[in-house]
């Protein structure tokens, strides 16, 4: 892999808003771009917030019908709302593969996290056959991206001792000690499940994301804040929501870490309920957003069992 494309994906597996704009930048500049970043460019295309579905299928469309290429045009069909007619071309992509994209740079490399993601994305009906894909790319293929889309997953099921331990083990850290894609990982995880020393640690994987290129995004600044917030640095931790906020108004993550922190930092119960108000129209599927409907619904129903005794 030359300079150009180690920069771009690189850029890519930060995993900010910024970066996937950064990794754009990098290609648009290039001369000749490779298959390879050009795969990569329409992969920061629909890792934006909306997706840029025209963009990136318009890029891979000047690709050769690799299985890379077609996994990735397959994703984008899906994020566009054609779910049943990508799922069946994935499916076909990872019957072809066989045990193809195993090594660094071989053809299919990008296809087991790319098919993976939508298996899991499909519910309980398809993510068992989405995590043994994955766990394929990253027990036998050393694939990091297999490795961040499996963590990712143990830690939305809330279950950051899995994580922990994939990251940890042996044979993992084999091959991933020195990545910066890991640390950001192991960050994430430390965030979720603690003590004080692992918040610290995270808290220096985020600050030394914030000085690279391309790193000083509203994601890396949610790991600030969390991480800040974790050990009890309250105005820090506002400091890099604010700073977040103003870099985009409507980042979901921001607005729901806002909203965290205004019940401890003092602020009105009116100040909360507007910012929780925008995120809910922004983003009525956000976790915060979908997590208190729940919780209020739970409530309500509890509540209806009791009636007010008159004296």
């Amino acid at each position: 892999m030359d300079s150009d494309s180690f920069h771009i994906v690189q850029l890519f597996q930060q995993g900010t808003s910024s970066s996937y704009r950064a990794s754009i930048s990098a290609y648009e500049v290039l001369p000749s771009p490779s298959p390879l970043v050009t795969l990569y460019a329409a992969r920061a295309h629909l890792a934006l917030s909306p997706p840029a579905t025209t963009s990136a299928l318009s890029l891979l469309s000047t690709l050769p019908p690799t299985l890379d290429t077609r996994a990735v045009t397959a994703f984008a069909q899906y994020l566009e709302g054609s779910k049943e007619e990508a799922v069946e071309e994935l499916q076909e992509v990872l019957a072809e593969l066989g045990e193809q994209g195993l090594q660094e740079d071989d053809e299919g490399r990008a296809v087991r996290s790319i098919v993976g993601s939508v298996f899991i994305l499909e519910g309980e009906a398809m993510r068992e056959e989405g995590v043994e894909v994955l766990r394929e790319g990253v027990e036998l293929g050393q694939d990091q991206e297999c490795l961040a889309v499996l963590s990712h997953l143990y830690l939305s099921l809330n279950l950051p001792a899995n994580s922990t331990k994939l990251l940890s083990s042996p044979s993992t850290l084999a091959w991933t000690s020195d990545s910066l894609l890991s640390q950001l990982l192991s960050a994430r995880t430390n965030l979720a499940s603690g003590p004080t020393q692992k918040y610290q640690d995270a808290y220096y994987v985020y600050e030394e994301l914030k000085g690279m290129q391309g790193g000083r995004g509203e994601g890396t600044l949610a790991g600030v804040a969390v991480a800040q917030a974790l050990l009890g640095r309250w105005d820090e931790s506002t400091q890099a929501v604010d700073e977040a906020v103003e870099m985009n108004p409507t980042h979901p993550t921001s607005l729901a870490n806002c909203v965290a922190l205004a019940l401890h930092t003092g602020k009105a119960q009116s100040f909360a309920d507007g910012i929780l108000a925008n995120l809910s129209s922004i983003d009525p599927s956000h976790p915060s957003v979908v997590d208190l409907a729940q919780k209020e619904s739970l409530f309500d129903e509890a509540a209806s069992k009791f009636k007010v005794s008159v004296a």
